[in-house]
C-alpha cells in the first residue's frame, strides 16, 4: 500500500487502479473476520453488595475450562452498599467461562444484575436466570433467589461461583460478521480509490505538490504523527472508569486540591494545607486537564473523581503522555539513523509492551509520565552531543529538571548521569573529542538549566517547610530498603522467586528454590514478602493505615505502619511538620544501618535488581499456549535489557558519547532503584521504551552488517 501511494507508477491504467482498490477491500474483509475470531472484547458489568470491604476477583477460563492467573482481574469494593462494577476484557484468548470471587472475607454477599456486553450482543442475567447459568459454587451457599438478585452466604476460605459465557456474546455467527465486513470493505475500497485518483490528478496537474507529498510520507513527519495519533486513540480503550487505587490516590488528591483550591496538598478537607510528600508535575497536568475538560466540577466531592462519573475523565489526561511518548520514540529512532520502518517497529513494540498497558495508563501512577519525559530528556542529550550547541545543552537540562519534578529520584540520577556524560565527551574518540573547558561550560549550562527548572518548586518548599527537597518520601524508601537488607537468606530465595520468569520457575520447581503451597501465606517461609492479595492482605492494610505495626505481616505494610505510627505520634505532640520530621529520622537511621552492614547492602542489590527487572507486560500472542506466550515475553524482556546495557557499555568502553547519551538515563533508573529501594517491578517500567529502542537498534545494526557481508560493494563502487 505504501509503495502504491508514494512511488511513480508507470503505465497507470483504470484497470490496475480498480484491482488495487478491490485488493484493499478484500484485505479489509480479512481483517474484520480475523478481529472477530481472535479478539475477545467483552465487558462484564454487575451489581454487588458485600458485608465487609475488600477485594474481589474475576478469572477467565480457556476452551479447556482451565482458569489462569494470566486472565485475572482484581478490584475492591466498599461494604454495606450496592456498587456497579465494570470489568473490560481485552484478550486474544478463546474464553468460555467466568469465575467470580465476590469476596475474600466471611459474611453475606448480594449479587444483582449481570450484564455481558460485546460488539456482537448484550445479555442480562439476574435472579433466577443467573442462578440457572451458574454451573458450580465453592464455599458459598445460596440463601435466597429473588427476582432482582441472589443472596449468598460465605462458608469457607475460597468463596466463588462459575458461569459459562454464552456463544452469542463471545463467538458471533458468520452471518452476523458479514454485514460489518462488507461495510468496512466498501469504505476502505472507496477511500483507496479516491486516494489513487487524487494522487493521479496531482501527479499530472501539480507535480510539485505530488513530489512534496511523496517526501512527507516517505521521509517527513506525516506518517509518524498519523500512526502515533491512531495508537493513542487505540490506547483510550484501556482507560476505564474503574476506581483509582494505590499511590494514584495521592496524585489524584493533589490534582483535585490544585484544581479546586489552587494548592498542592494531600489533605482531604475543605481547607487543605500545602504538603510535600509527592512530586508536583503529574498533579499539575491532571489539574490543568480538569480545568479544560470539566471546569464546572470544582464543587464536586473527591469521591466523584476517584470512583465516580469523573474518574475516566481524570485518567484521560494520560493520553497526552502516551502521544508524546510514542512520538519521542519515533523521533529518537530517526535521529539515530533509523528509517521510518525502524521507527514504526520501535514505536509499535513500545505501544504494545508499555503505552497500551492498563497498569500504566488506567491509573495515576507516575511511571507513564516518567517514561515519556525520560524519552524526551534522552532526545535532548542526544541532540546536545550531536550538535554541540549551548541551546541544546540548556534544553536538555530543563527536560531533566521536568523529569525530576515528575520522579524525584532523577535529581540523584542526574548527579551521576551528567558528569558521566561529560566524561564520555572528554574521552570520546576523535573527531568527537572536545576541549576540557568547552565540556565544563556545557556541563555548567546543563546544571544551571536543571536548577532553574526546579527552583520554583524547591523555593516553595523552603518557604513552607524550611528545606529545599523535592519530596519527603526519600527517607521512608531508603529506611525500608535498609530494613529489608536484614531479611533472612531463606527470604532472599523468595525475593528471587517472587517475580521471576516462568522459565526460572520451571527450572526450580520441586526444589528448595521453588514455591511450596502456603509459602506466601500466613505462617509460610516467604509470608513477609507478600504485599499483594492474601488471607492477611486486608488486615495488613488496616494495620498500616492505623499505625499498628504489630498487626502487619508483610514487610511493605509493617514498614508503612511504623511510619504512620511515628507520624501520628509527632502530630499528637503538636509538631508542625510531622511527615518531614519522621522522614529525617528515618533517613538518619537508614544511613546508620547501611554503614553498619555496607557489604550486605551491596550484595542485596543483585536480588533486588532481579526482582524488578522482570517487569514487561504480559503480551498476548494468538494461536500459542499461555506458557509459550509468557516465554516469548520473558525472552523479549531479557534481550531488551541486555541490549540496553550492551549499548551503554559499548558507548563507555568504545568511547562513543552518543551511545552514552542515549542510555545513561534508563540505565541510571534501573541501577538506582535496585541499589536504594525495594524495587518492585513497577519501578523499572519507565525504562521499557528505551530498552525496546535499544533492542531495535541492535537488531537493525546486526542485520545491516550481515547484509554488507553477504553483498559486499563492487570494485567500481569502492573506487567511487
Amino acid at each position: 500500500m505504501h509503495q502504491a501511494l508514494t512511488s511513480e507508477p508507470i503505465g497507470q491504467s483504470p484497470r490496475k487502479v480498480a484491482l488495487r482498490s478491490l485488493a484493499v477491500a478484500f484485505f479489509a474483509i480479512l481483517l474484520v473476520f480475523l478481529q472477530a475470531r481472535l479478539s475477545r472484547d467483552l465487558q462484564i458489568v454487575f451489581d454487588l453488595r458485600v458485608e465487609r470491604p475488600g477485594p474481589y476477583q474475576v478469572y477467565l477460563a480457556d476452551d479447556q475450562g482451565n482458569f489462569s492467573e494470566r486472565l485475572n482481574y482484581t478490584r475492591s469494593t466498599r461494604a454495606g452498599e450496592w456498587q456497579r462494577h465494570s470489568i473490560s476484557v481485552n484478550t486474544l484468548r478463546k474464553v468460555t467461562q467466568v469465575r467470580m470471587d465476590p469476596t475474600t472475607l466471611p459474611g453475606r454477599v448480594d449479587f444483582g444484575a449481570l450484564e455481558l456486553r460485546s460488539r456482537w450482543g448484550l445479555l442480562t442475567l439476574q435472579g433466577p436466570a443467573l442462578r440457572e447459568a451458574i454451573q458450580g459454587m465453592s464455599d458459598l451457599t445460596v440463601v435466597a433467589v429473588e427476582p432482582e438478585m441472589i443472596r449468598f452466604q460465605v462458608t469457607g476460605a475460597d468463596p466463588h461461583f462459575v458461569y459459562r459465557l454464552p456463544k452469542q456474546v463471545i463467538n458471533p455467527p458468520t452471518r452476523q460478521i458479514w454485514p460489518v465486513a462488507l461495510g468496512v470493505a466498501l469504505v476502505a475500497g472507496l477511500v483507496w480509490l479516491a486516494a489513487e485518483l487524487a494522487l493521479g490528478w496531482m501527479r499530472r496537474e501539480r507535480p510539485q505538490w505530488h513530489q512534496g507529498l511523496r517526501q512527507a510520507v516517505a521521509r517527513g513527519w506525516l506518517l509518524p504523527l498519523v500512526v502515533c495519533l491512531g495508537l493513542t486513540w487505540k490506547a483510550s480503550d484501556r482507560i476505564s472508569s474503574d476506581p483509582i487505587v494505590g499511590d494514584g490516590i495521592q496524585n489524584l488528591l493533589m490534582a483535585v486540591n490544585l484544581f479546586k483550591h489552587g494548592t498542592f496538598s494531600l489533605d482531604n478537607n475543605s481547607n487543605p494545607k500545602p504538603t510535600n510528600f509527592r512530586e508536583p508535575l503529574d498533579p499539575l497536568v491532571v489539574a490543568l486537564h480538569l480545568k479544560l475538560a470539566v471546569p464546572a466540577a470544582a464543587d464536586r466531592p473527591i469521591a466523584d473523581f476517584r470512583s465516580g462519573d469523573l474518574t475516566r475523565t481524570v485518567k484521560l489526561s494520560n493520553l497526552l503522555w502516551i502521544f508524546t511518548g510514542l512520538v519521542g520514540i519515533w523521533a529518537l529512532t530517526r535521529r539515530l539513523g533509523g528509517s521510518n520502518l525502524a521507527g514504526f517497529v520501535a514505536t509499535g513494540l513500545c505501544f504494545q509492551i508499555f503505552f497500551h498497558g492498563n497498569t500504566y495508563i488506567d491509573t495515576l501512577y507516575t511511571e507513564l509520565s516518567t517514561a515519556t519525559l525520560m524519552i524526551w530528556a534522552t532526545y535532548g542529550l542526544l541532540r546536545a552531543v550531536q550538535r554541540q550547541s549551548l541551546g541544546w545543552f540548556f534544553g536538555s537540562g530543563m527536560l531533566m529538571g521536568l523529569l525530576a519534578l515528575g520522579k524525584a529520584s532523577f535529581a540523584y540520577i542526574g548527579v551521576v548521569a551528567v558528569p558521566l556524560l561529560m566524561a564520555a565527551l572528554l574521552i570520546a574518540r576523535r573527531p568527537d573529542r572536545f576541549a576540557f573547558s568547552q565540556v565544563i561550560v556545557w556541563g555548567l549550562v546543563m546544571g544551571s538549566a536543571f536548577l532553574l527548572t526546579l527552583s520554583p518548586w524547591v523555593v516553595r518548599n523552603y518557604v513552607h517547610f524550611d528545606n529545599f527537597r523535592i519530596t519527603e518520601r526519600g527517607g521512608l524508601i531508603l529506611w525500608g530498603r535498609a530494613h529489608m537488607n536484614n531479611m533472612s537468606n531463606e527470604e532472599v530465595l523468595g525475593l528471587i522467586y517472587d517475580k521471576s520468569p516462568t522459565l526460572y520457575r520451571r527450572a526450580v520447581a520441586g526444589t528448595h528454590l521453588g514455591e511450596a503451597p502456603g509459602d506466601f501465606e500466613r505462617g509460610g517461609r516467604w509470608q513477609r514478602l507478600n504485599r499483594y492479595l492474601s488471607t492477611f492482605w486486608e488486615s495488613d492494610r488496616r494495620a498500616a493505615y492505623e499505625g499498628h505495626p504489630q498487626n502487619a505481616v508483610s514487610f511493605h505494610y509493617n514498614l508503612a505502619a511504623q511510619y504512620n505510627q511515628r507520624v501520628f505520634r509527632k502530630r499528637d505532640e503538636g509538631h508542625p511538620y510531622p511527615d518531614q520530621a519522621v522522614g529525617d529520622e528515618m533517613k538518619g537511621e537508614a544511613m546508620a544501618m547501611l554503614k553498619e552492614r555496607p557489604w550486605r547492602h551491596v550484595a542485596m542489590t543483585v536480588p533486588f535488581f532481579w526482582h524488578g527487572f522482570w517487569s514487561f507486560k504480559k503480551v498476548e500472542v494468538p494461536l500459542v499456549s499461555i506458557e509459550t506466550q509468557d516465554a516469548i515475553g520473558e525472552l523479549l524482556n531479557l534481550f531488551a535489557g541486555v541490549a540496553l546495557f550492551g549499548v551503554f557499555c559499548y558507548g563507555l568502553f568504545r568511547r562513543h558519547a552518543q551511545w552514552v547519551a542515549v542510555t545513561v538515563l534508563p540505565v541510571g533508573l534501573l541501577v538506582f532503584y535496585a541499589f536504594l529501594s525495594h524495587n518492585i517491578p513497577r519501578y523499572s517500567s519507565p525504562a521499557h521504551p528505551m530498552m525496546l529502542l535499544a533492542l531495535v537498534l541492535v537488531v537493525r545494526t546486526l542485520w545491516l552488517r550481515w547484509r554488507r557481508r553477504q553483498h559486499p560493494p563492487g570494485p567500481e563502487r569502492v573506487v567511487g
